[in-house]
């Protein structure tokens, strides 16, 4: 497709240790790089954007959903990409850029997708308060999350694949069997909305973050708060473990993206350029990189110190 929708965003405002800035409409959806990391997919009002990673430009728009698109995730073999937005998921050809499939049982906004890491699965999550796990092969749902009381903003697969937890606005995460779709436990005590929830990449650790301004640990096996790693006096939007499982990304109100140890919280960095909310942060999967996508209508791609 074309590259000639939007504005193009300029390189030379570029802040210290940043390798781009992309993007041409609102972010309020996530982000994610490509199972290969040579890709960047962004989710935004006009479609999802897909960018190379190693020059920056643009290698396609996504376009079709007559509303704004919410969230996006590829699959673990990188043929796919899934979008959602009002009552609908679609699918893409990753190579192509068309669409193969469109997914309707939502009715509201779907706000969150993620691929089991076999890739036979794909979860998805809305503002209807419901989570839907569909069968990849047949395209068909299989399983209904019900529990939550409020929208699910966030999904993710535990890294073997057996559990599957949700972040809501309701202040809790579930925890549910991927196999079955039954719930297991809840995890309670954030005050505000969780907008995110992520495991570490050996399953031992969950991390979550809120609008009532904390991130915290909790024990990915045996479903206990570990402690509150860092707490702050805005809205946190997105939490990331790097690749390795040393580093939490936070992205929030205030427009830093902050890097926490994730073990005892303590601060890495702090990096500064966007002016607008950090809604969406995403490591490369090698962990050389990270992505940061804001309300300012840009995402930055960032290059990670060794």
């Amino acid at each position: 497709m074309g590259t000639d929708i939007g504005q193009e965003t300029p390189q030379s405002d570029l802040p210290e240790g940043a390798k781009f800035r992309l993007g041409k409409s609102s972010i309020i959806g996530n982000i994610v790089f490509s199972p290969d990391g040579t890709r960047l997919a962004v989710a935004g009002d006009i479609g999802t954007w897909i960018y190379d990673t190693e020059s920056g430009d643009e290698v396609s728009l996504l376009a079709g959903h007559t509303e704004y698109v919410w969230s996006v995730a590829y699959s673990p073999d990188g043929g796919t990409i899934a979008t959602g937005s009002y009552e609908e998921i679609w699918l893409w050809d990753s190579d192509t850029g068309q669409p193969t499939a469109t997914l309707s049982e939502h009715r509201d906004y779907v706000r969150a997708l993620a691929y089991s890491p076999d890739g036979s699965t794909l979860a998805s999550g809305g503002a209807d308060n419901i989570g839907i796990l569909w069968d990849v092969a047949t395209e068909e749902p299989k399983a209904t999350l019900k529990g939550h009381s409020g929208s699910i903003r966030s999904i993710a697969f535990s890294p073997g694949g057996n559990t599957i937890a949700t972040a809501s606005s309701d202040e809790m995460v579930i925890l549910w069997q991927a196999a079955t779709g039954q719930s297991k436990t809840s995890l309670k005590g954030h005050t505000h909305v969780v907008n995110s929830v992520a495991y570490s990449p050996d399953g031992n650790a969950i991390v979550t973050g809120s609008s009532d301004g904390t991130v915290r640990l909790w024990d990915g096996l045996v479903t206990r708060r570990r402690n509150t790693l860092a707490e702050y006096k805005f809205y946190i939007w997105s939490v990331a473990y790097s690749p390795d499982g040393s580093t939490i990304a936070v992205g929030g109100r205030d427009g830093a993206v902050r890097l926490l140890d994730a073990v005892t919280g303590e601060s890495k960095a702090v990096l500064k350029g966007h002016i607008g909310s950090v809604r969406s942060v995403a490591y490369s999967p090698d962990g050389s990189a990270i992505a940061s996508a804001s309300e300012d209508h840009s995402a930055l791609v960032w290059e990670l110190d060794s």
